[in-house]
């Protein structure tokens, strides 16, 4: 009986253990920190309210992360920071690597953090990189993508953009609503 019951506790311990932390799925409030900036000031996704925000999960070695990164920042600098934002976490680079390539993109109005131990993109189910996410206004997850390619490239803008126009949407319709209610 004693056995029945350790073994029991032993498989049940071992089988919590190897429950993996739930991915945010679309609809989901994704984790909120998301490291320090260039300045070492946190980032978190509620300092970002009201916005469109991309998270994208990046490393130096990936190409495609490469290529990704120039197209958000110009995405980015064409919407202007009224209703979106990108945050571009490294992970787990060196700290060689990460200056390396940070002073390639000095330039850069992407707001850049970084993950030294890869716990942030634990929490967020990162295996492959690039690895974007588009948390809407509200902050909720809207999509994630997986990957980078100039097709899969002009689908993440039209979903940006969707996202983004359906914000304008809402606070354009706002003051329209309370007229209404006051009427």
């Amino acid at each position: 009986m004693r056995w029945t019951i350790a073994a029991l506790l032993l498989v049940s311990g071992w089988a919590l253990a190897a429950t993996p932390e739930a991915i945010p799925a679309v609809g989901d409030t994704p984790p909120q920190r998301l490291g320090n900036d260039r300045n070492g000031d946190p980032v978190d996704l509620g300092q970002l309210r009201g916005k469109v925000v991309v998270v994208t999960f990046w490393a130096s070695w990936c190409g495609y992360c490469r290529k990704e990164l120039p197209a958000l920042n110009a995405m980015q600098a064409a919407t202007g920071p009224d209703y979106f934002r990108v945050v571009a976490v490294n992970v787990q680079d060196g700290n060689d690597e990460y200056r390396a390539i940070s002073r390639q993109m000095r330039d850069y109005t992407l707001t850049f953090t970084r993950d030294r131990s890869g716990t942030i993109a634990e929490s967020y189910g990162v295996k492959s990189y690039p690895n974007l996410w588009i948390i809407d206004p509200e902050g909720k997850v809207a999509a994630r993508h997986i990957g980078y390619g100039e097709d899969s490239f002009k689908e993440i803008v039209d979903q940006i953009s969707q996202v983004i126009q359906a914000e304008v949407e809402r606070l354009h319709a706002a003051p329209a609503d309370k007229a209404a209610a006051a009427g």
